[in-house]
């Protein structure tokens, strides 16, 4: 249950947002009051643009979270990956929402998981999704470590109440801001991810591949494509020499370093610029 003390420190970081005129500033204090007010362990607020990566505005991080795991990482392709991502980019959509709502089933066993989650201790996360055009849209990731309990369905609550208020804050702050986009890349994010490997394996092979990355467990492919398992594990050994690697950890730390060696204004595979 929130206590007085919770309300009252949103309330003077909101005031506190306020007087520093919607300025970066300002926006970081929005994200100390959201912490405060759902008791999360920490927090992210990220841009995400049509034609460009995504740019951490701020963070407040724990000291055993790393910003070249979770910043560096994620904002040179490992966000294509990312369930909030792909709500908030592909599927235009605006409002709160929780980690187990968007994961697909084997999502624990997969890489993106292991890295973003696992490895940091994280139970769960909650997102705030803000869109601000029609390319635009403003995350707030507020995370849970492990020893702590998931959102609850009051925390939830809280955020959809204050929710109107966010969009107001986070949309001054976008109009203040420098939100220059280069339209040469356009659309080259999602490209390296439709791309990836293409080069090398077959049109099944890549469709296997997408889902693999998204956190798709074989039996959810089987699912999904109406094959077998045993299929499934077939293209996956085929895609696994194909790409010269041998488990799900080599494939996202592959997908990472292709995108990152990949040039401005490219359509083709990520993996033929890597020497």
């Amino acid at each position: 249950m929130k206590t007085t003390y919770d309300q009252v420190s949103w309330n003077k970081s909101l005031a506190s947002a306020l007087e520093k005129n919607y300025s970066t500033n300002a926006v970081a204090e929005v994200l100390k009051g959201l912490e405060q007010l759902i008791q999360a362990s920490s927090g992210m607020i990220t841009l995400l643009s049509l034609s460009k990566k995504p740019k951490t505005i701020c963070h407040r991080l724990l000291a055993n979270e790393n910003p070249k795991h979770q910043v560096e990482n994620y904002n040179d392709g490992a966000f294509l990956l990312d369930p909030f991502y792909i709500k908030a980019f592909h599927e235009k959509a605006s409002g709160i929402f929780v980690l187990d709502e968007l994961i697909p089933e084997g999502f624990e066993e997969s890489e993106y998981y292991n890295h973003f989650y696992k490895q940091l201790g994280y139970v769960d996360e909650v997102n705030v999704i803000i869109q601000v055009n029609e390319s635009d849209s403003i995350t707030v990731s507020l995370v849970r470590q492990k020893n702590e309990d998931k959102f609850s369905e009051e925390d939830i609550n809280q955020l959809e109440v204050i929710y109107p208020t966010l969009k107001v804050i986070f949309w001054q702050w976008f109009i203040k801001s420098d939100k220059s986009i280069s339209s040469s890349l356009e659309s080259q994010i999602d490209n390296a991810l439709a791309n990836f490997g293409s080069s090398i394996l077959t049109p099944k092979e890549s469709e296997i591949l997408q889902l693999i990355l998204h956190g798709h467990a074989i039996k959810s492919i089987a699912q999904k494509l109406q094959n077998s398992i045993e299929t499934i594990r077939h293209h996956r050994k085929n895609i696994y020499n194909k790409l010269d690697i041998s488990s799900q950890s080599e494939l996202f730390y592959l997908f990472i370093a292709s995108v990152q060696a990949m040039p401005d204004n490219s359509t083709s595979d990520p993996m033929t610029y890597l020497t």
